[in-house]
């Protein structure tokens, strides 16, 4: 480790392999508009394509491999080393007290050579991209260079005649979590990303837009719409369907065999079939925890479990990056992280908003909805009359917004719990708030009532908050989390 190592040379095709990612769309243009040109005798136009990709792949294999061969890292003074560059030499020194996490993740062509990926995470590492990254190394050094930080780490923190002893109580690996074969199947079918996949290949479409016949698209959709409502309801349906086969599919494969273990004071999260990844998140930088229900999972008495944690950048979901649990029943939540977080408290009775704020949670929303029935009545009558469905449909959230909005105060832990879709309960404790946000519009404030919300230090959305609740309750609230001297810190917007 002391020595300086490269990478394994498979990075070379795992390099080309994201720069053709990163160009197949203009790849892909230039093949489609030569194709729809006249036929043609010249040498150049016939082999034009051939010769472009030819010359692109030499060009990459060329920067590749002397990136490749630039590229070296080591471990030196208490401080991981990178060197790499193509044509000017870059050295990215990275001393241990700043590494958060080393993050591992194998695909079907690092598994074969015993290899991972790893990221490096940092404390001051940015949002969008990890602090260093290392394509192809062994498992085995990998497992190393993680071995020989962490006890850099404790040697730091306590003496060196108490190490032995402290790894010894945490040298253990303790399995807090393991989403079983039913669970993922049931977590996959209401994953609720068939949305997501349609929005992606509307949008992957309108790159084209220039290209393919849209118009002539639209116009046979407009035929199969005079032929009959139900056509028009039989593809809608298909499309649904198929795209809810694709979103099963995909949280399958990327949720396979997720496992939560607790390791030397640390989370660390193995998931993935096709890629295995490896995240690690440390006790110590949680800030929040969060529960969330679906709609479709609540009524089964079913949850997911995510943390929010500072120093997170991995370029991920904002809500899948810090996922411990995907799918949990929500009364052995408490039981699962019991050892993990032993400060947290997750059974709690809440205390509701008050019944005079009810109407407020559905009035604004079903009167939205019964203004734009109104609206599509006059295009489409008498189908619109189905604009009946939406009113009831936001009066019935508006309802059970009402129902989720509560909170809760122990000791030292803040709990709020509110609903947009799914309900979410959020578990923050004191000395991790940023801030405490006690709001009112002008409705509120003649009803005695308050919106609260709070913020924490994290890669993720970082905050929660609930409407309408009492403002005695709110000035509760206040009076809890207020420090003693300095009155700054929190701010009340009246």
């Amino acid at each position: 480790m002391f020595e300086p190592k490269r990478l394994h040379p498979i990075t070379i095709i795992l390099t080309i392999g994201k720069n053709i990612k990163e160009i197949i769309v203009p790849i892909f243009i230039y093949f489609f508009i030569l194709f729809f040109k006249e036929p043609s005798d010249s040498y150049w136009v016939r082999y034009s394509p051939v010769l472009f990709v030819a010359v692109a792949l030499i060009i990459m294999s060329i920067t590749n491999t002397l990136k490749w061969a630039r590229y070296t890292y080591r471990i030196e003074d208490n401080e991981l080393r990178i060197e790499h560059g193509l044509f000017v030499k870059k050295k990215r020194y990275i001393p241990f007290e700043r590494i958060q996490s080393l993050d591992f993740s194998e695909n079907i062509l690092h598994r074969p050579f015993g290899l991972v990926k790893v990221k490096v995470e940092t404390a001051g590492g940015g949002q969008d991209e990890s602090e260093a990254e290392m394509t192809a190394i062994k498992k085995t050094d990998a497992m190393e260079i993680r071995r020989i930080i962490a006890e850099a780490k404790d040697n730091e923190k306590i003496p060196t005649e108490e190490v032995s002893e402290k790894n010894a109580v945490f040298s253990n690996e303790t399995i807090l979590y393991k989403i079983s074969r039913k669970q993922l199947l049931f977590f996959a079918s209401t994953s609720g990303r068939a949305g997501v996949i349609i929005s992606a290949i509307i949008a992957f479409g309108a790159q084209f837009q220039d290209l393919l016949p849209f118009d002539k698209v639209f116009k046979e959709v407009e035929n199969i719409a005079r032929a009959g409502l139900w056509i028009v309801i039989f593809i809608v349906i298909a499309m649904l369907i198929v795209s809810w086969l694709i979103s099963v599919t995909w949280a399958y494969l990327k949720y396979n065999d997720f496992t939560l273990n607790l390791v030397n004071n640390e989370m660390v999260i193995t998931r993935g079939l096709l890629e295995k990844r490896t995240t690690t998140i440390p006790i110590r930088r949680i800030q929040a925890v969060k529960i969330s229900e679906s709609l479709f999972r609540q009524p089964f008495g079913y949850a997911s479990v995510s943390v929010e944690y500072a120093g997170s950048s991995i370029p991920d979901e904002s809500q899948i990056e810090g996922l411990i649990m995907p799918v949990v029943k929500k009364k052995d939540v408490s039981r699962f992280l019991k050892e993990a977080l032993p400060d947290y408290t997750f059974d709690l009775d809440f205390i509701g908003v008050p019944k005079r704020a009810k109407y407020r949670f559905f009035f604004i929303k079903t009167l939205f909805a019964a203004i734009l029935t109104c609206i599509l009545s006059i295009w489409l009558w008498p189908y619109s009359l189905l604009g009946i469905l939406l009113i009831v449909g936001a009066w019935l959230l508006g309802i059970l917004q009402y129902r989720s909005a509560g909170w809760n105060i122990t000791e030292d832990q803040l709990t709020l719990r509110s609903r947009w879709i799914q309900q979410e309960t959020f578990f923050v404790k004191k000395n991790r708030m940023q801030s405490l946000d006690l709001f009112a519009n002008w409705f509120q404030e003649r009803a005695n009532l308050r919106s609260v919300a709070t913020a924490v230090m994290s890669g993720g959305s970082g905050g929660a908050g609930v409407r309408h609740i009492n403002k005695k309750d709110a000035q509760t609230i206040f009076e809890w989390y207020r420090p003693s001297e300095k009155m700054n810190v929190i701010r009340e917007k009246e």
